[in-house]
């Protein structure tokens, strides 16, 4: 679907009516139509569920809870957490702005604002919320034919949809190296289209699943679920990961290797995989940092991957040969190694 403001749904969320009353005669001039506002939370909840709603602005103050608050909550149902949340703020502070994408909105729009700047906000938060075109257009053909009783079209058109590569991750990362730098809007973006391809795929298993059902393949149907659930897992820990990332990020700045300090933080609180993943990428940022790679072989270790501790060990050994905690590791691991075998 292209980008039509004319055919896009906005609801606003803001106690401030003037502000309010200046968000809307700006949208107006841009085209949307099917503009809606509500005071607060509590106002908007029985609307945002319709289809047509697509955008969701939110003000500094809606009610008696903060705007950040009120984003949050909408990103935390489960029926609306798909929508494009735009926060448009007075408040410039970039504790607030990360705080704000640690809640996850789509988008950030300072006031006071041009309105070219506006809108360029606008548009950028709507189009990384969704997939592409095509994707997204297979997606519904799918479901449709699933939800009809369709199910070997519905199963060849979903199977179709998950045929190319989940890049989500791959955003993601993308945006936590945005973050590093700085650069919010670009992180915004990227964030966005991490959880926009996850959805997809994962609405595509689920139909698949349904399609196998009703073929009576119960086995795919099952593998199927799994899949979908997977990625839902994924999808709660890698913002679980961003709002971690966002509070070291808040602590300390100017952190050289702040996917290092992640690292530790998640291994520590025995989150193993998203530890291992975040010293990845600390190593793509640092490769001769033997300390990283001392604390990857905790991981591992942790892991009972010891043959891949005792990899980075090495490593962290070569590049500095008086390292004593890492040849003690190292030490132990080959002494264990007659035992394992």
């Amino acid at each position: 679907m292209r980008y039509e403001p004319a055919r896009i749904g906005v609801a606003l969320i803001n106690s401030d009516s003037a502000q309010m009353n200046k968000d809307r005669q700006t949208l107006s001039r841009l085209g949307f139509t099917n503009i809606q506002q509500f005071q607060n939370i509590g106002e908007a909840k029985p609307f945002l569920p319709e289809a047509s709603i697509q955008l969701v602005l939110v003000g500094d103050k809606t009610g008696d809870i903060g705007g950040i608050q009120c984003m949050r909550a909408i990103k935390r149902d489960q029926e609306l957490s798909g929508k494009a949340v735009v926060m448009v703020s007075a408040n410039g502070r970039r504790e607030h702005v990360l705080t704000a994408i640690s809640a996850g909105c789509g988008g950030y729009v300072l006031r006071p604002y041009l309105q070219d700047t506006f809108a360029k906000h606008i548009k950028a938060a709507w189009e990384s919320s969704r997939p592409d075109d095509e994707s997204q257009a297979r997606l519904e053909k799918g479901m449709q034919l699933a939800w009809t009783g369709h199910h070997g079209e519905a199963v060849q058109e979903l199977t179709l949809a998950v045929s190319q590569e989940n890049d989500a991750l791959a955003w993601f990362n993308k945006g936590l190296e945005h973050l590093r730098k700085q650069e919010f809007g670009q992180a915004i973006q990227c964030f966005n289209k991490s959880l926009a391809m996850n959805t997809l795929f994962a609405e595509a298993y689920r139909g698949l699943a349904h399609a196998y059902k009703g073929l009576g393949d119960m086995e795919r149907h099952m593998e199927n679920l799994k899949k979908a659930a997977d990625i839902l897992a994924m999808q709660d820990k890698l913002q679980e990961l961003k709002e971690l990332y966002v509070e070291i990020l808040g602590h300390d700045p100017e952190a050289v290797n702040p996917y290092n300090t992640l690292g530790v933080r998640l291994r520590r609180s025995g989150d193993l995989s998203g530890a291992l993943h975040a010293y990845t990428r600390a190593l793509s940022l640092t490769p001769s940092d033997e300390n990283l790679h001392y604390n990857i072989a905790k991981a591992y270790v942790h892991a009972a991957r010891k043959d891949k501790a005792a990899d980075h060990l090495r490593q962290a050994l070569a590049i500095k040969s008086d390292f004593t905690e890492a040849a003690q590791m190292l030490a132990e691991l080959e002494a264990q190694r007659p035992q394992d075998s």
